[in-house]
């Protein structure tokens, strides 16, 4: 279960292969990310500050000669461990599955985690399981627009299983 925002594990992840201050983070986000998740400045600065009072992150002020100090934020033990047990996790919502699925799926593949395989099969399960619960609730909707509801989320479910079969399963086994 999610515990805390999906930002926030975004940025653990930023952290999780070394010490980067804000503008590295920023680059990493806009260049491995970023065509599918946006962190603006003002709020990147108050998710670090929240990560650090909650010790998941620790900053330091790194002094520079000829230039202004930088703050320098690296993952503690506990941020590594937090960050890790999230992207074991499935996604709750079908809403979630395009923002943060897709990026465990990007951490999974990229720091060469050994559960990609495990979290498709997870989250087709728990995605086979609200497709269930929605054809019982179709089933049973006298409304039409509320039926038309069930009848979208059908389809959208349908959709995500087609493509964690056919796509992101090879992703995350592939080289």
């Amino acid at each position: 279960m999610k515990t805390r925002p999906a930002t926030e594990y975004v940025l653990l992840g930023s952290l999780f292969q070394g010490p980067k201050h804000g503008y590295e983070i920023m680059n990493f986000l806009e260049e491995s990310l970023g065509h599918n998740w946006y962190v603006g400045t003002s709020q990147l600065y108050t998710v670090l500050k929240r990560l650090e009072k909650m010790g998941l992150v620790r900053g330091s002020v790194k002094h520079q000669e000829t230039r202004p100090s930088k703050r320098i934020f690296s993952l503690t033990p506990k941020g590594r461990e937090i960050f890790e047990q999230w992207t074991k996790l499935p996604s709750d919502h079908v809403r979630d599955m395009r923002i943060e699925f897709l990026a465990k799926l990007y951490f999974i593949k990229n720091y060469r985690m050994q559960w990609g395989r495990s979290l498709v099969e997870k989250q087709a399960e728990l995605l086979q399981q609200r497709q269930s619960s929605l054809t019982a609730q179709k089933k049973k909707e006298r409304d039409p627009y509320l039926r038309l509801i069930c009848t979208f989320k059908l389809h959208t479910i349908k959709a995500w299983l087609t493509w964690l079969k056919k796509e992101a399963q090879h992703f995350v086994e592939g080289p």
